[in-house]
């Protein structure tokens, strides 16, 4: 499943959570998914209200108060002493140190000893936990997200009264570049939360947009309190991916281009070595006739989008180009794996993607060498061991 998360009034952990109850996570699975957290007593309240005239799903989690303040590491323990799949586990744990990192930036000590005020007490555990655990049971392989509002104002936490976004959600939007909702008027308080943000960080993968190819489900989750003139829900946007057939990944890259005509051609060998060496996926060279009738090239880059500047660096610094353009980029691929056939002469790695298959390249050109072959001749011998109809891996 896929899925677009539309934050019109922000989003917190339990919002996140009763949107995928809306959406169809089961209410029991996830009970006794969460009930092997070694946590005191607590209750999980589910119902349907209205906001603004729509219906959704709000949850409580009703806890004991307590009165001992967590740390990273004693929250990082309960999780990994429960029974919650290990692909939960690592989520969960990586939303608390993101939230760890934050305040501990913001209060200036190491993230160990963060004293953990909300963000560590035992609804937060639970919202946190409950997150990952519907990105896990809805089999959510994708999630972008729209820009967020943050809000406005001020608001009291366990350090006093704090200015709206609070520190530590303004250093998780600092420190992972997160986009604000530009353009329209913020309501007064609270509308992101500590650890509605490091969801949003944790399994984002793009924001903007909704570029899904079609909408097969909604789910809505309601915030506790009303804003005037804003329903306040999270909304989730669902594409189910058709198992029968080739599902496509929808990601997001950066292209870099640049012209270049006063450059010894020599010089591009090591450029393009370094280039994959520092995680390019792909580059190319093609002619180009620039001003003044001047042969060039327009080299060519598609990165992630994540490491896009650090390549055009290297860019500036090993060729006589003066800038480098970087164009951020939807892309649609094919799930693509890597597996091995064995033939007559000798084991052959090949790469799968739908119902392309093609033998790696190197492999091609060892057994072509071993076995006095041209290239098109071993080609020609191994097609029948590429053949997808004979393969039984799933």
């Amino acid at each position: 499943m896929r899925i677009h998360l539309d934050p019109v009034s922000g989003i917190a952990g339990d919002m996140f959570v009763a949107a995928c109850l809306d959406l169809g996570l089961n209410r029991d699975e996830l009970t006794q998914a969460l009930g092997t957290l070694k946590l005191p007593p607590w209750q999980l309240e589910v119902t349907q209200q209205r906001r603004m005239g729509l219906v959704g799903t709000h949850v409580a989690f009703k806890v004991p108060h307590e009165h001992h303040h967590r740390h990273l590491p004693d929250i990082l323990n309960i999780i990994q002493q429960s029974a919650l799949p290990p692909a939960v586990q690592h989520n969960a744990s990586r939303v608390f140190t993101l939230l760890a990192e934050a305040e501990g930036k913001v209060h200036g000590i190491d993230a160990n000893a963060v004293h953990f005020h909300e963000v560590g007490a035992m609804d937060a555990i639970l919202d946190v936990c409950a997150a990952a655990f519907a990105v896990w049971r809805l089999n959510i392989s994708t999630l972008s997200a729209s820009p967020p509002p943050v809000g406005s104002g001020t608001v009291r936490c366990a350090h006093g009264i704090m200015p709206v976004p609070v520190p530590a959600v303004a250093e998780m939007f600092r420190q992972h570049r997160l986009p604000l909702q530009p353009g329209q008027e913020e309501p007064s308080g609270e509308l992101v939360t500590p650890t509605g943000a490091a969801i949003l960080i944790h399994f984002c993968k793009r924001f903007g947009a909704c570029h899904l190819p079609r909408i097969d489900a909604i789910g809505l989750g309601l915030g506790t309190r009303d804003i005037p003139n804003r329903c306040n829900g999270l909304r989730i946007l669902a594409h189910k991916e058709d198992p029968s057939g080739d599902p496509v990944q929808l990601d997001r890259i950066a292209i870099l281009s640049t012209h270049i005509d006063d450059m010894n051609p020599e010089w591009y060998g090591l450029l393009w070595d370094q280039l994959f060496q520092a995680g390019a996926l792909d580059v190319a060279i093609s002619p180009v006739t620039m001003k003044k009738g001047r042969p060039g090239v327009r080299l060519e880059i598609i990165s992630p989008e994540t490491i896009a500047p650090s390549l055009a660096r290297l860019v500036l610094n090993h060729t006589t180009t003066l800038g480098v353009r970087i164009q951020p980029c939807d892309r649609i691929t094919l799930p693509r794996n890597s597996q091995t056939r064995s033939t007559p002469w000798g084991e052959l790695r090949i790469k799968r993607a739908g119902h392309h298959v093609k033998p790696e390249y190197d492999d091609l050109v060892a057994m072509a060498t071993t076995m006095n072959w041209s290239l098109p001749e071993t080609q020609a011998r191994i097609a029948p061991y590429l053949d997808i109809a004979n393969d039984n891996t799933p």
